[in-house]
Parts: structure tokens; C-alpha cells; sequence
């Protein structure tokens, strides 16, 4: 069993108050409350029913608040066995069984690389990559966005000094500050307009 050193709480819905355990490391950095308090806040009501994907997923906390918020499944993307275990025991705890919740053992460019994508129904896409990967490289490289025909948003949560490149398909709507984080927001060019959530 990985040691566990942090926990998470789950900010609101039903699972309100649940916490969730992350392994030791310096690979595993849960975003900060306030971070996804601003995330779902913005999302609104596009989270009701949402398909969200949590890429870099560590403990999973981003795609079980989703869920607690509302979403009607979840994928989860992680490669540390440490994580893994932690991921799979913190959905345990909360009840999300097969049928709300799935988990991709392996890296994120493997997912979005893989022919069919296993996680193109996604509608909401999340990604928090570890402050010493570079999302450009390990994400955004590989993220097609025609693959994902119901996508909503891409969101990634990523270091001040980072300067994101936007996949063709996909084009940046705004960004928000948190010390040195930022969180991206990413939407379908065609789809465009003005931004109707919040930032709170």
C-alpha cells in the first residue's frame, strides 16, 4: 500500500466534506481548493450530465468533485502505480463504481494517441500536468480536437511562465490567475462566443 502524507476534501455535492488520500511524492500536487472552487464555478451548469475527463489525475480529486457537482461520468488518466492506488481507493470510498467512473492506467499522450480514443465522448476535458512536464509536449501535441465531437472546454492548470499552444480545432477563451497557477480555458474555434460562466 503507497504512505500517504496529503489529503483532499471535496468541496461540494454529495460528496461534500469526503476526503480524499494522495500518495507521497513529488510528482503528486492535488490543485489547490481555490483553484477548483474557480473551475467549477465557471463551468456552471455545463457540468449537469457532463462527460469530464481528468487527465494527469493523481488522487482523482478534479474528477470527483466533477462528479459531486453533477457530471454523469468521468474518465481518469494516470500512469504512477502510487496514484493508481491512491485513485482507485478514494473512488472506492465515494461509491463511484464502473458505471460513473473509468480509469486509463497509462500517460496521457498514450490515451489521446490511441486509435479509437477511449476518452472522445468527453465533454469537459481537465488537465493538471505536474509542474515539470511540459503541457505543450505531453498534451496539447497529441490532443486532436477533432477527435472529441461533443467537447465543451479544455481546461489546463498550468505553471505563470508556461505559454500554451492551442491544437488547431481548439482556441483560447481566458485565463485566470492563482499565484504562479493558471488555469486555461479552451474551446472549439468554430464554437467561439462570448464565455457565459463565472469567475468566482
Amino acid at each position: 500500500m503507497p504512505r500517504h502524507k496529503s489529503t483532499v476534501t471535496i468541496g461540494s455535492g454529495v460528496w461534500r466534506g469526503r476526503v480524499l488520500r494522495y500518495p507521497e511524492g513529488p510528482g503528486v500536487r492535488p490543485s489547490m481548493q481555490r483553484t477548483r472552487h474557480s473551475l467549477f464555478s465557471s463551468l456552471g451548469a455545463s457540468l449537469d450530465d457532463a462527460v469530464f475527463a481528468d487527465l494527469f489525475a493523481g488522487g482523482g480529486a478534479v474528477g470527483i468533485e466533477a462528479l459531486s457537482r453533477g457530471a454523469g461520468r468521468a474518465y481518469f488518466v494516470e500512469h504512477r502505480a502510487d496514484a493508481l492506488a491512491a485513485l482507485r481507493a478514494n473512488l472506492a470510498a465515494c461509491g463511484a463504481g464502473p458505471a460513473r467512473a473509468s480509469v486509463h492506467a497509462g500517460t496521457v499522450a498514450s490515451v489521446l494517441d490511441a486509435r479509437p480514443n477511449p476518452i472522445a465522448d468527453a465533454t469537459i476535458v481537465f488537465a493538471d500536468p505536474e509542474y515539470d512536464v511540459d503541457p505543450n509536449a505531453e498534451l496539447l501535441r497529441h490532443f486532436r480536437a477533432s477527435d472529441f465531437v461533443q467537447l465543451a472546454w479544455l481546461v489546463v492548470e498550468h505553471r505563470t511562465r508556461v505559454e500554451l499552444t492551442p491544437p488547431d480545432g481548439l482556441a483560447v477563451v481566458r485565463s485566470r490567475r492563482f499565484g504562479e497557477t493558471v488555469l486555461t480555458y479552451l474551446t472549439p474555434a468554430e464554437a467561439r462566443g462570448p464565455f457565459e460562466g463565472g469567475w468566482s
